[in-house]
């Protein structure tokens, strides 16, 4: 059976939002402690925790600047302390955490119902020949339900710092053939407790009404007890758009084994535009040539939350909308022509020319 991800997504907003009205009622803003503890499922709060490590390394690789020597070893020693004492002092507002919150539940949903999805989305958003084995340790840290298969990973890594995408797809395969997944019917009746859900609901067809010195995020978190441990998604990416404007997206470089180490890559630079396009002149490369049936086939739930935060202000009927007219495309050339020039300009593309492109190649393999 397949998902039904309107179905997931909805769901999770649910859920975020009794959740916040829950904790918000009582105090302004959250923190990481208070994180660690607020959904009744452990493996969201360790999403959210996750989705707020990729952010806080991405805010410290935006102190780099090209006119200071940021590899000098008292400058990296004093950043890092800086980052460091910045992660113990967590405190996220509701408009803010709220679409964290959801983002997770989602992801989890999506992990316990198809988790071979879960970790095939994890390998085909790093969109690169090689994988970090950093990647692949914070795969297994903050990926609790199903971690066995998250280490296997990490252990046929050895010593080396990086594998081959494709090696590490080879070893998904081989691992899922041998692995038992969990049961998810245990962490459904705990989400059940706080919003009522069953399992049908999330699948197409089957649901009813379906059409210090040391950072926090190293803490060892006690995830003994499932139902007493948890740090975004769409009203959350509109939010942050509106109040302060285009947000950066996370790289692999940000997942470096320190701090210094992501210095030691600058952010990626947006190109300027081919011939005025919005979109690249050429079919791009992937990382994963798979031809898909649809569009929406290609696009993974995280990838997902970025297109209709970036290119689509936050609105997802207009991303399902323009999902549907460019699969009708007959060619790539005819969808590329509907991006050009009724998408890019009417959404303003050219401030995000990097996701439009990424955007592009997931359109591109609709066509294979």
């Amino acid at each position: 059976m397949k998902l039904d991800f309107s179905a997931v997504e909805s769901y999770a907003r649910q859920y975020a939002g009794k959740v916040c009205d829950d904790f918000f009622n009582r105090s302004a803003i959250i923190n990481g402690q208070q994180i660690l503890k607020l959904s009744n499922v452990a493996q969201v709060n360790t999403f959210v925790l996750g989705d707020l490590y990729e952010r806080w390394i991405q805010d410290a690789v935006h102190f780099r600047s090209p006119f200071f020597d940021f590899e000098n070893e008292e400058v990296t020693a004093a950043l890092k302390t800086l980052m460091n004492t910045v992660s113990h002092h967590i405190a996220v507002k509701r408009e803010h955490f709220e679409p964290v919150l959801a983002g997770a539940v989602a992801q989890t949903i999506v992990l316990l119902l198809d988790p071979s999805k879960y970790f095939d989305d994890f390998v085909r958003e790093t969109a690169s020949v090689s994988i970090a084995k950093e990647r692949l340790v914070n795969l297994a840290k903050y990926t609790k339900i199903n971690n066995g298969i998250a280490k296997q990973l990490v252990e046929r890594v050895g010593n080396d710092t990086q594998a081959y995408t494709s090696d590490v797809i080879h070893w998904l395969n081989q691992i899922a053939e041998h692995v038992q997944f969990e049961n998810p019917d245990k962490y459904l009746e705990i989400f059940n407790t706080t919003v009522p859900c069953n399992k049908n609901q999330f699948y197409e067809g089957k649901g009813i009404g379906n059409k210090q010195s040391k950072s926090f995020f190293d803490t060892d978190i006690d995830f003994a007890k499932e139902e007493d441990i948890p740090l975004p998604t769409v009203s959350y990416v509109q939010a942050k758009i509106e109040k302060e404007g285009i947000p950066e997206s996370p790289r692999d470089s940000y997942y470096g084994s320190s701090l210094n180490a992501s210095f030691q890559n600058e952010l990626p630079t947006v190109n300027d535009l081919v011939s005025k396009e919005i979109i690249g002149s050429g079919k791009p490369e992937l990382a994963f040539n798979r031809p898909v049936k649809s569009i929406a086939d290609a696009v993974s739930l995280n990838q997902k939350f970025l297109f209709i935060g970036k290119l689509f202000e936050g609105d997802i009927n207009a991303y399902n909308k323009a999902l549907e007219e460019l699969d009708r495309c007959t060619t790539f050339m005819d969808a590329k022509n509907i991006m050009n020039k009724s998408l890019a300009p009417k959404y303003n593309w050219i401030m995000a020319a990097e996701e439009a492109n990424d955007f592009l190649e997931m359109v591109s393999r609709r066509f294979q």
